[in-house]
């Protein structure tokens, strides 16, 4: 009988000790996990506030003269460095470059010029997509 409740005493040690392990770690992801739901949250909430104050004007190219992938990417880096742009994509094959642009920052003649300036020609499809 006493090995019984030594036993037993044993037990409830090993379970209230794996309970004051586990009480902090749960409580710890917890508010974890609330506080990256906060963080993206805000994140959120700043992308909007900045897109509300934003002219956004899309613009699609063609580009003469992209004989690979090479020089879709030299194009596409020459875009990126570019302030105001938002977005873009250069399709090979295609020759196609669809690019939206914050247009109180940058313009149409301005983005034709950068790519021009990498040795492409360059041709406006539709001013609005």
């Amino acid at each position: 009988m006493e090995l019984d409740t030594k036993s037993l005493i044993n037990n409830k040690k090993h379970i209230i000790m794996r309970s004051l392990i586990l009480i902090p770690i749960i409580a710890l992801f917890l508010c974890s996990y609330n506080a990256q739901a906060q963080s993206n949250e805000t994140v959120k909430q700043e992308v909007n506030a900045d897109s509300n104050n934003l002219n956004i004007t899309t613009i699609k190219f063609k580009i003469t003269g992209i004989t690979c992938a090479g020089c879709s990417n030299t194009i596409y880096k020459a875009l990126k460095e570019v302030d105001g742009v938002i977005e873009h994509s250069v399709e090979f094959p295609g020759d196609i470059a669809i690019i939206e642009f914050d247009d109180t920052k940058t313009n149409i003649e301005a983005l034709k010029k950068v790519v021009e300036k990498k040795g492409y020609k360059v041709e406006i499809l539709k001013d609005k997509i």
